[in-house]
């Protein structure tokens, strides 16, 4: 077989439907993996940012970390599997194009217009992708409380708090908050037995106060803070998340490191030492993904008319075979 035979049947197998459609199923499976599956707000070259997003995550992931860490699928934005398929979309498209230019005259207004949906889908969903992987961004688990605002710092964006029980959110423009999970708020107040507040202490830069809320979510199931005129430092650590709702508030000696007493909290409640009260109140927090899209208008619009002109496909060659049909009983 000469070169020139096997590019001829290379360009056939490039312009063939089954190669575009196994392109975009690998494309709508990314698409999928990545509202599943946590995704890195950093690139995998950036190694100390990763590392640490990657022991944040790792509690929830468990002994699935290293794997889906290794395939790619916790950097899908960034990964070999979309750049390749992308790749291949941009080829298909090509081709596809440079074929209707050639047999424009041949074709029907209907199969014209079947293509160039084609063709205009695949450079949409490739315009909105670029757009995604040059400009968006994603913070993985953002924390609010009820009836605040979001405040994104590293964005520079403060958000209206998120209200009722949708899992998908939209703020404007290819902004979207995305309800991942419910982790617990604690809202800490002590008293000693005068019944006057006792100071509590968030760490050892921060200003003691006399109210002190803490978030606990899966991610980040732990935190301390302190009683510095007592001597104790608390620690919560979330064994289950709402509606259970199971906290685990372990007590030290903050001098001497001594466990004095341990308890299982579940909702709110009292706890109790030699001279002072510490009240817990505990309440739902949702844990959000934002995330910023550009080109995700543009890449909605492409799988819509590449799906409208697989339906188009679809009804003419149900259409000619019902004429095939009528023609056959009428012959005979």
């Amino acid at each position: 077989m000469s070169w020139q035979q096997r590019a001829e049947q290379a360009w056939d197998w490039l312009s063939e439907d089954t190669f575009l459609t196994r392109i975009l199923a690998l494309l709508g499976l990314i698409l999928l993996l990545s509202l599943v599956l946590p995704q890195a707000p950093v690139f995998p070259a950036d190694k100390a940012a990763f590392s640490r997003w990657l022991a944040e995550v790792q509690p929830a992931l468990g002994r699935w970390t290293a794997p889906l860490t290794t395939l790619g699928w916790l950097s899908l934005r960034s990964s070999l599997w979309q750049r390749s398929a992308l790749a291949l979309l941009s080829l298909a498209v090509a081709v596809r194009a440079a074929g209707l230019v050639e047999s424009w005259p041949q074709l029907v207004v209907f199969e014209r217009v079947r293509r160039s949906m084609i063709c205009v889908g695949g450079c949409l969903l490739l315009l909105g992708w670029g757009m995604q992987m040059t400009w968006g961004w994603v913070e993985p688990a953002v924390i609010t409380w009820p009836g605040e605002s979001l405040i994104l710092p590293e964005q520079g964006l403060t958000l209206s708090p998120p209200t009722g029980t949708r899992r998908w959110l939209r703020r404007g423009y290819g902004l979207y908050l995305l309800h991942t999970d419910t982790g617990i708020g604690l809202e800490a107040q002590a008293w000693d037995n005068a019944g006057d507040p006792v100071l509590l202490q968030a760490s050892t830069q921060s200003a003691p106060q006399e109210s002190l809320r803490l978030a606990l979510s899966a991610p980040s199931p732990e935190a301390y803070f302190a009683l510095p005129s007592a001597d104790l430092v608390f620690r919560a650590n979330m064994q289950a998340p709402p509606p259970a709702a199971s906290i685990q508030i372990q007590i030290y000696r903050s001098s001497t490191g001594e466990l004095v007493t341990e308890t299982t909290l579940s909702g709110s409640g009292d706890l109790f030492t030699s001279n002072l009260r510490l009240h817990l109140e505990s309440t739902p927090l949702p844990c959000l993904r934002v995330i910023y899209n550009p080109g995700a208008p543009l890449t909605a619009l492409g799988w819509l008319l590449l799906a409208v002109a697989g339906m188009g496909k679809k009804w003419a060659n149900g259409k000619w075979r019902m004429k095939q049909m009528t023609n056959r009983v009428v012959s005979e």
